[in-house]
């Protein structure tokens, strides 16, 4: 669990830097897709440049010829030009839905925000799924390993692991969970779903 307060303890006039500190910390970053797309264009104009200024002055390449490259594309059959264009076009096209899926849809780390009137706390879904199982675990009196629970975007999921032959109480063991979500009062809200495992386990 991490506490982002702005300035030590923000005023409730200063609750903008809140919500961007806390934006920071639940958003993932896209510095490193932004990186290699930039590399990449960047290579690519700098080859086509070489390429040009190669061709003015009449100089090869490792041997090659700009020119000769162009030419052989040009004399190539037209189908296999045909065949290369839709190709290149193709991983193109995909290349580019890729990077404006990844630039408009929103990248979440697995954090969620608690509720509170003068810091921005975030926690892990990781604490949160531990949190729900370590109180359904205690509702229904089972060993440590007898329960895990799952984090997703608005909805908790735990699974109750009796050994086999012992009845479990699902209904307390949910209204241990919701308690539990109610006293974090998490952003966005929590549906909380316990199961029990019916084949159940054996403990040696």
């Amino acid at each position: 669990m991490s506490t982002s307060p702005a300035k030590g303890t923000p005023s409730a006039d200063d609750d903008r830097s809140v919500r961007r500190l806390v934006r920071r910390e639940t958003s993932a970053s896209r510095s490193v897709s932004v990186v290699v797309a930039m590399t990449f264009l960047v290579l690519v104009a700098v080859t086509v440049a070489v390429a040009a200024v190669v061709v003015l002055l009449g100089q090869r390449i490792a041997g090659v010829d700009p020119r000769d490259v162009v030419d052989a594309a040009v004399r190539a059959p037209t189908g296999l030009v045909d065949a290369v264009v839709v190709a290149v076009g193709a991983v193109l096209a995909l290349l580019g839905l890729w990077s404006l899926l990844h630039g408009l849809l929103p990248a979440r780390r697995p954090r969620h925000v608690v509720r509170t009137d003068r810091l921005g706390v975030v926690v892990d879904d990781e604490v949160l799924a531990s949190a729900a199982a370590r109180a359904a675990r205690s509702a229904t009196r089972l060993g440590p390993d007898a329960a895990v629970g799952s984090v997703g975007r608005r909805a908790l999921d735990v699974v109750l692991l009796p050994a086999s032959g012992v009845d479990v109480d699902e209904a307390s063991a949910a209204a241990a969970v919701d308690r539990e979500l109610a006293a974090v009062d998490v952003v966005p809200p929590l549906t909380a779903r316990v199961r029990v495992r019916t084949t159940g386990r054996i403990d040696g």
